[in-house]
Parts: C-alpha cells; structure tokens; sequence
C-alpha cells in the first residue's frame, strides 16, 4: 500500500466556497452562537456553500450584530 499525498489531500480540499449575505433571523430553535446555544432570539445568519467537485453542501453560519459589522 503507497502513500500518495498530493492525491489524499486533493479530496479534502474544497474547490470553491461561496458566502451568502447577512440576514436577519428569528432563532425559533436553539443554535450555536459563539459556543453559547441561543433561542427565541433576533439573530444573524447566512448561507455558505461548499462546492467539491460535482457536490454541492449547503450550512448556516450564525452570527450578531458584531460580526454583520466585521464583514
């Protein structure tokens, strides 16, 4: 068994990553806030795509007002 490295670390590296907009968002259930779960609050989120290949994973990032700020 060989150990090819350059083809291992090509399968774990995502070719493209696409952040959406802030949003505001009620957090009508509880989520992850900065380690801290939060609910029935006002909050930040916005859409991240990952692109591998021909796949296509989409999540939420969380944030407050702060990070809407930061950018």
């Amino acid at each position: 068994m060989s150990f090819n490295g350059s083809q291992n670390l090509m399968y774990g590296v995502a070719r493209k990553i696409d952040k959406g907009p802030w949003k505001k968002w009620f957090a009508w259930r509880p989520i992850k806030l900065h380690g801290e779960r939060v609910w029935m609050k006002q909050v930040f989120r916005r859409k991240i795509n990952t692109y591998v290949d021909h796949d296509n994973w989409a999540r939420y990032e969380y944030g407050n007002a702060f990070d809407v700020i930061k950018g």
